[in-house]
């Protein structure tokens, strides 16, 4: 018996005895900050290509403010050029040249509307015109009709 309780108390110091704690890893040494670079800067053929560009725009938005479909026609073709073009130098304007697409396609489908309902209007003139002669030779033959007799005139 008492080699077994001294078995059971050495099972009971070996649980208490713990292991001694992992060592702490070092936080990694912090990461250099650098300034951040500012952008290089754009080449002069890149910014002659963007001021190509805008101008091209430019014309485009004049021509779009004719009434003449040849200048609305001019002012699609040369937005177009610039929506399509590959250039990396077109790419901050291509959201401008969109949006002018936009406006143009829907200022010519205005323009169509206006150009309907002008030719509505002119028709519904002449219909107005043609009755009103109509009811003026009407009355000009009622005129000329003999009275009832008896009736007074």
């Amino acid at each position: 018996m008492r080699r077994l309780l001294e078995i059971g108390s050495l099972l009971l110091l070996a649980a208490c005895q713990t292991a001694p704690p992992a060592p702490v890893p070092a936080p990694p040494p912090p990461a250099p900050v650098c300034p951040e670079l500012p952008a290089p800067p754009p080449q002069v053929d890149d910014l002659k290509a963007l001021v190509g560009y805008a101008e091209d725009l430019r014309k485009a938005l004049a021509l779009s403010q004719g009434r003449s479909s040849a200048d609305q026609a001019q002012a699609a073709a040369q937005i177009d050029l610039i929506a399509n073009a590959t250039d990396a130098s077109a790419e901050p304007i291509k959201p401008l040249a969109a949006l002018m697409a936009t406006r143009l396609a829907e200022q010519r489908r205005l323009q169509d509307n206006i150009d309907k309902l002008n030719q509505q209007l002119r028709e519904s003139q002449r219909r107005n015109e043609q009755l009103n002669e109509k009811l003026e030779a009407l009355k000009a033959i009622e005129q000329t009709l003999p009275g009832k007799p008896g009736a007074p005139r």
